[in-house]
């Protein structure tokens, strides 16, 4: 079973492409925007430490606050603060 979801990823993917829109870092977001994760990079532990919080492919996320880089995002009803360095291996793409 793969937790990093390759059909959530695949919807996003698609979106993204019949948007012309590429998917970005999450810290490249500013503050109000929404996006929905496309993939987590990085090693497995950092991978399954971000899905533990609630960052999984397919799932919708809207920035609070973004301070030096640091980011305050609302993913499934909770407030997470990441620092820049685990923002920058979460791709999102962008939602209208």
């Amino acid at each position: 079973m793969n937790l990093f979801g390759d059909a959530a990823a695949l919807v996003c993917t698609k979106a993204a492409k019949e948007a012309n829109s590429p998917s970005f870092p999450l810290s490249f977001m500013r503050t109000g925007e929404q996006g929905v994760i496309n993939r987590i990079s990085g090693k497995d532990e950092v991978r399954k430490y971000l899905s533990g919080l609630g960052f999984i492919p397919g799932t919708e996320v809207r920035i609070v606050n973004v301070v030096n880089g640091n980011v305050i995002v609302d993913v499934k009803g909770s407030r997470v603060a990441i620092d820049a360095s685990m923002a920058g291996k979460i791709q999102c793409c962008p939602v209208s």
